[in-house]
């Protein structure tokens, strides 16, 4: 019986990266960490701050399957920590913005509710158009350059493109059982304190 491999796809290396600048389609998993609000938060080793950690999935292309990561932090006890929330703000913003077709200069009633969320698991299954990047490995550390979310894109740029949304609503954190409920609040009690230069 013969077997025909002509309309499989050409070889691509397993580590190589995604080209800086691609533009795709995502779907946006968020991995939750058992911290913060219903536990989708995920706590740093230092426990000094707290993160969305999030995986993206590119739906369609040359590239579809690939997937990347990133974690946008949002609270911590550091000056660093808080220009980087500041950041994080910004790119969940164009997140939400790209998902749900909203200009960023749109200062509607309808533009301003779509831009609020009520928990983040509603980040949870989001897809969006993204730029990927290549964020470059610190020299000796041992890890290789990795692609990351340079931009979401936005429906002021010229790339943007409508994205069907497969699921309106985040389902609830898989995993986050009582026992991890009650370690969750210990440990928010404990929590992120405001630093001293924010009082």
């Amino acid at each position: 019986m013969a077997i025909d491999f002509n309309n499989a796809s050409e070889q691509r290396e397993m580590g190589s990266l995604i080209p800086e600048g691609t533009i795709a389609k995502v779907h946006m998993t968020v991995r939750p960490g058992n911290s913060g609000d219903g536990g989708w938060l995920k706590r740093s080793k230092s426990g000094e701050s707290l993160m969305l950690d999030c995986e993206f999935t590119i739906t369609e292309g040359p590239f579809a399957k690939r997937k990347f990561w990133g974690l946008f932090t949002l609270e911590g006890v550091t000056e660093g920590h808080a220009k980087a929330a500041d950041i994080s703000a910004s790119r969940l913003r164009a997140i939400l913005e790209s998902a749900k077709g909203i200009r960023p200069d749109d200062e509607s009633d309808t533009a301003k509710a779509g831009r609020r969320m009520n928990n983040w698991g509603d980040f949870d299954g989001l897809r969006f158009i993204a730029k990927i990047g290549i964020e470059k490995a610190k020299e000796g550390s041992g890890f290789k350059d990795k692609n990351s979310l340079e931009a979401a894109i936005t429906p002021d740029r010229k790339a943007w493109v409508k994205v069907e949304q497969i699921k309106p609503q985040a389902a609830p954190v898989a995993g986050f059982t009582s026992v991890g409920v009650a370690a969750a609040a210990v440990a928010e009690k404990a929590g992120v304190k405001k630093p001293q230069w924010a009082n």
